[in-house]
């Protein structure tokens, strides 16, 4: 694994994270939201974070919730979509999405908002650990991140990146490869590979990696 990813530039990473089949759900979905890019923000990250314990295949869920929203564009029909996709234990997942959307409605105010964030990745990562009270590298807050990015790059064409020290998202496939946090953070330093990017490269590869 540390081999290939050695091998590897950033820029060899973005490619690959522009066929993450969540990504491509993310773009699809930009197109609806030219004229309402704050919204759009707002959607991927309230989304991101409450993206646990899902019924169903992450990469099919980001599909069903690009098409939901191509047609729902209000924030207030979450719960809806949420019942229909999202729906295990979702009394507390409802409850959840009131305190995630009061957070990014905090955070995202204005477009001005979204461009500050996308300068200050780490920054971004203070404000929503702060706002829901979670350790800064809780899986759904690391993903909410790494989500965000997808999400300016679709609607702001650019090659977003994040920084290093942001920690990967320790879903159950990150887990299998290794459940030592000083592993990862030895990885991102050696390969100079923000960890939040080795995540797509890890997602989307058919390999058996080796600790």
């Amino acid at each position: 694994m540390k081999k290939t990813l050695l091998s590897m530039t950033i820029n060899d990473v973005i490619q690959i994270e522009k066929t993450d089949p969540q990504f491509q759900a993310i773009k699809e979905l930009s197109s609806y939201y030219k004229d309402k890019r704050v919204s759009f923000v707002k959607l991927v990250v309230i989304n991101a974070l409450l993206s646990y314990q899902l019924p169903m295949r992450g990469e099919e869920y980001w599909k069903r919730f690009s098409e939901f929203f191509s047609v729902h564009s209000s924030i207030e029909d979450f719960p809806e979509f949420l019942k229909l996709n999202n729906y295990r234990l979702l009394k507390t997942r409802l409850k959840r999405f009131e305190k995630v959307k009061r957070a990014v409605d905090e955070i995202f105010k204005t477009e001005n908002d979204v461009e500050i964030a996308m300068k200050d990745i780490k920054g971004l990562l203070d404000k929503l650990s702060k706002a829901l009270k979670q350790r800064k590298d809780a899986k759904t807050v690391v993903f909410a991140i790494k989500m965000f990015i997808y999400a300016c790059r679709t609607m702001y064409d650019e090659n977003l990146t994040a920084p290093k020290g942001i920690f990967i998202p320790m879903d159950s496939r990150i887990r299998s490869i290794s459940e030592d946090k000083n592993f990862w953070k030895r990885l991102e330093e050696e390969t100079g590979i923000p960890l939040i990017h080795i995540d797509a490269v890890l997602w989307l590869s058919h390999k058996k990696w080796k600790v």
